[in-house]
């Protein structure tokens, strides 16, 4: 038969079909009785039309994601079908019993719906542990914690199956703040007789407030890799095993804490909590008047590190001082977050004899013992001999001491010049210009000190605010982020693209901009002052690409690298 023979054939095949053709929809499910942690495919068919969109149902108690239409065209006995499906992922929010009401569509002035379709979630841990391939796990190491106190939070992931790509949603430590403690580790353990891949992750929450406070719950979507209870399509199939996924999402219990106030705090509390102790040493203890000695003050310990300051100081009157930017590091390990800083001062002593430094006090609270306590340093004595010669560092003495009159005698000068008489002083011919050479090395000490000042301050503004940084370099990594995005259209390109444009976010505003929701996104920017449009534009993109994510579209890189630098010129101007 030619192809004109065929061609002719097929359309009449369809023109006669049009009268015979069904009409109609139908909803189908994959199951009707899942657990919280487990995906439903949800598919809307429609007979009679390769365009027709339906209309859903209320579907509030689930998240649902689209992963786009499907057509199909059938010839049966002379009959011609056109059909298309709506395939959707129904993730549940909550436990119970639901009820998926019909879709409807309208087909040539007529209008269809589907059967209605009841479905029951339960809690995953209903199911024993043991019986399971994988879950998850959260717990706190303190669940009555005072204020600012270090809490350990645990996550685990838990597997006896092989699984593909795993994404774990942000989670909003509200009224936290969060440390992270290293990198995520692996090992292996026994639970019930089985054997389990643990993959561990582990951060220090610090309540700010009194009260309840909740550590919200962890999300978990991962895709469980099994092999295919099909028989393979071909040799290949059959002979290598082909597989199949299984996506579940894994969520663990949001935990609630009492945190506890502080009892009455002491005079010159320190604000830190936890096990802390101070130190002191001082270069030289015998020394000249004018002469210069270190002074190091190091402040260590276990809880909340990053808040340590320098102790309070006493009266220095004998001594002239000058300090030096302290040096800090803070240590993340398994067992918590501990750190500790240094804080240095050149002392001059002024006056000969037997000096000291008296012993210092450092006043923070145990929350073991549930009290305050003190990290004291020993006294240090010096013994200062009197400078070389007559030279005192008195440059004046009182003319009339006991007259209340303001009256000086020079006693000495503290720098000679050279010369003192006018000889000294070349005078210049009329007309005369200095030398471009002069000009250079007069000029050129003052830059270089201007230089060495803006230098120094540039250090100790990052130093003091390691946020100014984060801020100033927002951009610049934000566009590195950018040329490093997969090229693929998949999830993993809608992953990084997401966290590209929040991670510059998260540097702008000083929060951490992994976990921020589109909602939470949304927010920050108004109150930053960003214009709605722009707000609202960025928010429905990070949806999107959050939907890719979860539906599995994905999204090029070229296209989601256009509109995220389009945020960014927008954003550059509002966030300055």
């Amino acid at each position: 038969m030619s192809g004109w023979t065929l061609a002719l054939f097929l359309a009449a095949g369809l023109s006669g079909a049009q009268d015979l053709k069904a009409q109609g929809i139908r909803t189908t499910i994959s199951r009707t009785e899942a657990t919280v942690e487990d995906q439903l495919r949800l598919t809307v068919t429609i007979e009679g039309s390769q365009r027709a969109q339906p209309q859903l149902p209320d579907l509030t108690a689930f998240q649902v994601f689209s992963r786009g239409p499907s057509t199909q065209v059938r010839i049966v006995n002379g009959r011609t079908t056109a059909s298309v499906s709506h395939n959707y992922i129904l993730i549940p929010k909550t436990t119970g019993t639901f009820t998926i009401g019909p879709a409807t569509v309208e087909l040539n002035g007529q209008t269809y719906k589907s059967q209605p379709i009841r479905v029951r979630i339960v809690e995953a841990s209903a199911q024993p542990r043991e019986s399971r391939d994988v879950f998850v796990t959260a717990r706190v190491s303190e669940l009555k914690p005072y204020v600012g106190q270090q809490i350990l939070y645990t996550w685990r992931l838990y597997r006896r199956v092989q699984i593909g790509q795993a994404e774990l949603g942000q989670q909003d430590f509200d009224g936290f703040l969060v440390e992270d403690l290293g990198e995520a580790k692996t090992f292996k353990t026994t639970v019930n007789g089985q054997q389990y891949a643990v993959h561990e992750i582990r951060k220090a929450l610090f309540p700010q407030e009194a009260g309840t406070v909740v550590v919200p719950a962890a999300q978990l979507q991962v895709q469980i890799l099994r092999r295919s209870r099909r028989r393979g399509r071909s040799l290949f199939d059959d002979f290598f095993g082909s597989t199949e996924t299984e996506t579940k999402v894994l969520r663990t219990q949001p935990i609630e804490l009492q945190v506890r106030s502080l009892p009455a705090t002491p005079p010159g509390f320190s604000g830190l909590v936890g096990k802390f102790s101070l130190k002191s040493k001082i270069s030289q203890r015998e020394l000249k008047v004018g002469e210069s000695a270190t002074l190091s003050l190091t402040v260590s310990g276990s809880g909340n590190a990053q808040m340590i300051a320098e102790p309070q100081l006493p009266d220095f009157s004998q001594f002239k001082t000058y300090e030096d930017l302290p040096k800090s590091s803070l240590q993340r390990k398994n067992t918590g977050l501990s750190g500790r800083k240094v804080f240095s001062r050149a002392i001059v002593p002024l006056v000969p004899g037997e000096l000291e430094i008296p012993s210092l006090e450092l006043i923070y609270f145990d929350p073991e013992r549930g009290s305050y306590r003190t990290a004291r340093t020993e006294r240090i004595p010096l013994q200062v001999a009197p400078a070389d010669g007559k030279e005192d560092l008195r440059l004046t003495e009182s003319v009339a001491p006991n007259t209340g009159k303001v009256a000086v005698r020079i006693l000495a000068d503290d720098i000679l010049p050279l010369y003192r008489n006018l000889d000294a002083v070349r005078p210049r011919a009329f007309g005369e210009q200095p030398g471009a050479g002069l000009a250079i090395g007069l000029s050129a000490p003052p830059l270089l000190f201007f230089a060495l000042l803006w230098t120094q301050r540039r250090k100790r503004l990052f130093a003091q605010d390691t946020g100014l940084r984060r801020r100033r370099e927002a951009l610049r990594n934000a566009q590195r982020c950018l040329r490093e995005l997969p090229e693929a259209s998949d999830p993993v390109s809608a992953a990084a693209a997401s966290r590209c444009l929040r991670s510059y976010i998260g540097d702008k505003l000083g929060l951490e901009g992994s976990a921020l929701t589109p909602k939470e996104t949304a927010h920050h920017l108004e109150a930053e002052g960003v214009p709605s449009e722009t707000v609202q534009d960025i928010r429905r993109f990070l949806e999107e690409l959050e939907a890719s994510q979860y539906g599995g579209a994905g999204v090029g890189a070229g296209a989601a690298s256009e509109r995220i630098s389009t945020f960014l010129k927008s954003l550059e101007g509002a966030l300055r």
